[in-house]
């Protein structure tokens, strides 16, 4: 496996997305995500995020190739000891890539983060 510097086009960092209606009091705190890790070779797309108020919920990860814009289903994940780790095999070298991280919540869904990948020939 070759490894080759990771580029990195952008990466945006999402303000969360308020529901539309407003929590009740029972309500968890809407969960805090960072990207803390991104790394790419040819064979490996690997994203991982922090998450703080996240234990027990349900994540998805949907990816769009840049040469094939509808966004598509990539993951459903539940955080492990404050972290979602991804890696994206089917990646193709020379393609790029941009993740979406979605939480689904009680009161409506929000997109937290969304980065961008190129995968190195």
């Amino acid at each position: 496996m070759r490894s080759a510097l990771l580029l990195i086009i952008v990466l945006l960092t999402l303000p969360a997305c308020q529901p539309e209606s407003s929590p009740t009091s029972t309500a968890l705190p809407q969960p805090v995500v960072s990207l803390v890790s991104v790394n790419v070779t040819r064979d490996l797309v690997r994203l991982i995020w922090e998450v703080r108020n996240g234990e027990g919920r349900k994540f998805e990860i949907i990816r769009k190739n840049h040469s094939e814009p509808p966004w598509k289903h990539f993951a459903t994940v539940i955080p492990e000891n404050g972290l979602i780790q991804i890696d994206d095999i089917a990646a193709v070298p020379g393609q790029g890539y941009t993740y979406r991280l979605r939480i689904f919540l009680t009161t409506g869904d929000a997109y937290l983060d969304e980065v961008q990948v190129e995968v190195p020939l």
